[in-house]
């Protein structure tokens, strides 16, 4: 017998919370036809899905049955060009591995945008005899004519789901009816992308997206000669090696954007392609604009743009069109070949990591991009995170840094102990940072303060209980929001009227306890009536064209004062104001989490960047209760090490990140008492695997070596600690209770492996009161 010349066999990946691929028969009259990367559709228990074709067989695959092999039903619904590449199947199967999340999920991240929005859904088009005139028509019931005159209005055709809103049962009827006389047809091809337009291109795409707004040359950013700055000839030595060469780029938003461009156009020159990475969009619409300046085409590609948009930037990257690619995370896995240079602006940002599954981190996925392509990776930041300062120090990276004292402002700490509330007016507006306000106002210049909570006040505080009104879905106090008269929750967004009563007590005492961004807006307004004031924030800037309304207000000198969140450093206000203030600097440290210090530092770094340096009379003042505190003193001092040393020694001490691998575990339900049942059963099980590993490696093993952790040392190889479990920081979030549990390791392996072989014991188990069990491979953050 003649073996067939086509595979028979094939594994395909499908779109749910599952680990492994499943193995499928190709039929006969599917055979030569399906490849790797294609769409098809097979049974699953009880129903079709669409899944991926990663892998095809001549002959039976390792581990898979001799029987009961089911067959590919028929292939899905997409065009050749959306094929996938054995690369973007390795990309999302390194995710998948180094994430600890399903694989199905992660394929959806390599998808063209039009795949995941669900585009390829069918349509149904008139055919020739449904569009001729008017024969077909009346031989038709109202229903029918009425549908088919719908038909033909969409020569492209009409989506299924579009087609059949309303009345569904007589609509389908009709297009029964429609399909059998042969005045329509059902397509399952998806329509086209639209191309963008040469104006989309450089930055004006559809969708509502920010434009990229020219910055000048580069040459006129005031800069030092190229010859008196070494990244010229690291770039050129770098990029002629052709070898993965991570660098750190340590230095401030105008210096990274030279950079950036002396790095790009040098790649081109070389034929190779650039993809460029940020947190936010803002920022990525300014470093199109910075290149745009130095006469580069770059393109877009972030969650502002239009799906149709997005599909067409993908597909210039998948064709090679697009040399400059620019985006927020999702452009990590945009299809771009030949990469000579991955930039990743803001490393230390944490929206470059994924919150929801796969959570996955962009600046670690770039990291796999760059040395998988043999291509440069340069980690861009004006406070650079802790892992990447390691990383250099160790000689696992080389350092590029600039940084001039003599663009810092002149600081003040004022000691919020030293005086009490009343001489303030009952605000966090002490006297010297009205002075500043006021000083700034008699030179017609900006003043800025930076306060990261929305709202009038925190929380509302009850007089007599101490209760505090809280999300009947969250475990989290409401925030009071004067102007709307009412309190929402910041987790999921749940609104309500301000209650008339304590909840608990019934007491009419309800009184707002803490400063937002309205409270210090109603106090400035208060005591500066002249001036012209602004608030910043979630509330106010909605939209795109939010933002550009304010940097049009600002741009003409309409106003004085700005108050606003972290949504300040988004828009583009370095080095404008002459006074800065920061009326409550270490309102972040009292959350738990052992990155807090680090995010206090980089938020008073940001603050810093806001005012003109001090020979150009800037001045920040920084109002605290911790004026010892190590980021608030190198702040005040300009070395950086003051804070780096540290915050190291700290984390060291504690085996915190980056001296250890650090997995967290959610346990997450309905019913709160099965959720701290199946916490504490992880635990237990994690427990047993760390000993018997323990017990192979030692030939012993004690209680306490199961959670005692070296002090002063890394963990020592193959060592794993247990933590936990314990309530999450919010023990309730958005109707589902969570409980966690932490686990160190010397190698994120180790600690990976007994996370992920223990979850799937217990998901073989009951999930009664929906429980979940999630791993946050490298979290960000412990909330």
């Amino acid at each position: 017998m003649v073996a067939s010349p086509f595979p028979a066999y094939v594994d395909v990946v499908l779109p749910r919370r599952l680990h492994r691929p499943f193995t499928y028969t190709i039929p006969s009259e599917l055979k030569g036809r399906v490849v790797i990367g294609r769409s098809v559709v097979v049974p699953f228990g009880s129903q079709d899905l669409q899944g991926l074709v990663i892998a095809v067989y001549h002959r039976l695959p390792p581990g898979a049955p001799e029987k009961g092999l089911k067959a590919i039903r028929s292939l899905g619904a997409a065009s050749p060009d959306h094929l996938l590449t054995t690369d973007q199947i390795g990309l999302s199967h390194w995710v998948a591995e180094r994430y600890a999340a399903p694989w199905g999920q992660c394929i959806k991240l390599v998808l063209p945008p039009v795949d995941r929005e669900g585009r390829s859904q069918p349509r149904y088009v008139p055919t020739l005899q449904g569009l001729a005139s008017p024969s077909p028509v009346d031989a038709l019931g109202e229903t029918e004519r009425d549908l088919l005159a719908r038909v033909r209005r969409r020569p492209k055709g009409i989506m299924a789901t579009t087609l059949l809103k309303g009345d569904k049962p007589r609509t389908t009827l009709a297009l029964e009816a429609l399909l059998q006389k042969g005045l329509v047809v059902r397509c399952d091809e998806p329509v086209a992308p639209r191309t963008l337009s040469s104006a989309q291109q450089q930055g004006r795409p559809p969708g509502g997206a920010l434009p990229i707004e020219p910055l000048g040359m580069l040459d006129s950013l005031g800069l030092p000669p190229p010859e008196a700055m070494p990244w010229p000839a690291l770039l050129e030595r770098t990029l002629a090696k052709e070898t993965f060469t991570p660098i750190l780029v340590h230095g401030n938003h105008t210096t990274t954007r030279w950079c950036l461009a002396q790095a790009a156009q040098a790649t081109i020159r070389r034929g190779r392609r650039v993809l460029i990475l940020t947190g936010d969009v803002e920022n990525a619409c300014r470093l199109a604009g910075s290149l745009a300046s130095a006469g580069e085409r770059p393109m877009l590609l972030h969650s502002g743009l239009s799906t149709k948009a997005r599909a067409a930037v993908w597909k210039a990257a998948q064709d090679g069109s697009a040399m400059i690619l620019i985006g927020t995370r999702m452009a990590v896995f945009a299809p771009l070949e030949r990469l000579g240079l991955v930039w990743v602006e803001g490393e230390d940002d944490a929206s470059l990591k994924e919150e929801q599954v796969p959570r996955y981190h962009a600046r670690e996925v770039a990291h796999y991009r760059a040395s998988r392509e043999r291509a440069v990776l340069v980690l861009a930041s004006n406070h650079p995170s802790l892992e990447s300062l390691l990383a250099v120090q160790e000689g696992r990276m080389t350092a590029c840094v600039y940084r001039d004292p003599g663009q810092a402002p002149n600081v003040q700490v004022i000691d919020m102990k030293d005086y009490a509330r009343e001489s303030s007016g009952g605000t966090v507006l002490s006297p010297s940072l009205r002075e500043g306000i006021r000083e700034a106002l008699r030179q017609n210049a900006l003043s800025i303060l930076y306060l990261n909570r929305k709202g009038f006040a925190s929380v509302l505080h009850c007089g007599d209980c101490g209760a505090m009104p809280q999300c009947d879905a969250c475990s989290v106090a409401l925030t009071f929001f004067r102007r709307g008269n009412h309190v929402r929750c910041h987790y999921c967004g749940r609104t309500k009227p301000v209650p008339e009563h304590c909840p608990r007590c019934q007491s009419l005492k309800l009184e707002p306890v803490g400063s937002g961004t309205e409270r210090v807006e109603e106090a400035v307004r208060r005591m500066f009536p002249q001036a012209r004031v602004a608030r910043v924030d979630g509330e106010t800037i909605r939209r795109p064209v939010d933002a550009r309304a304010f940097n049009r207000l600002l741009a003409a000198g309409e106003l004085d004062v700005v108050i606003g969140t972290q949504m300040l450093f988004r828009l583009g206000l370095q080095g404008r104001a002459a006074f800065v203030a920061l009326p409550d600097a270490d309102a972040g440290l009292h959350v738990p989490d052992f990155r807090s210090a680090e995010r206090m530092y980089h938020a008073l770094r940001d603050a810093a960047d806001l005012a003109r340096p001090g020979c150009a009379g800037g001045r920040l003042l920084i109002q605290t209760r911790f004026a010892d505190h190590h980021a608030i003193m190198a702040l005040v001092s300009g070395d950086e090490d003051v804070f780096v040393k540290q915050e190291q020694a700290f984390r060291q001490m504690l085996q915190y990140p980056p001296w250890t691998c650090l997995i967290r575990l959610d346990v997450s339900g309905t019913l709160e008492p099965l959720v701290a049942q199946a916490a504490g059963r992880w635990a237990t099980l994690l427990r047993a695997q760390v000993a018997g590993k323990e017990k192979v490696n030692r030939g012993a093993s004690t209680d306490a070596s199961l959670v005692s952790e070296s002090v002063g040392q890394r963990l020592v190889s193959n060592q794993v600690v247990v933590l936990g479990p314990s309530p999450a920081p919010h023990a309730m979030a958005r109707g589902r209770y969570c409980w966690q549990i932490l686990v160190k390791s010397s190698s994120l392996d180790a600690g990976k492996e007994i996370a992920v072989r223990t979850r799937e014991e217990l998901e073989r188990g009951s999930r009664r009161g929906g429980l979940r069990y999630d791993i946050d491979v490298d979290p960000v953050s412990m909330a």
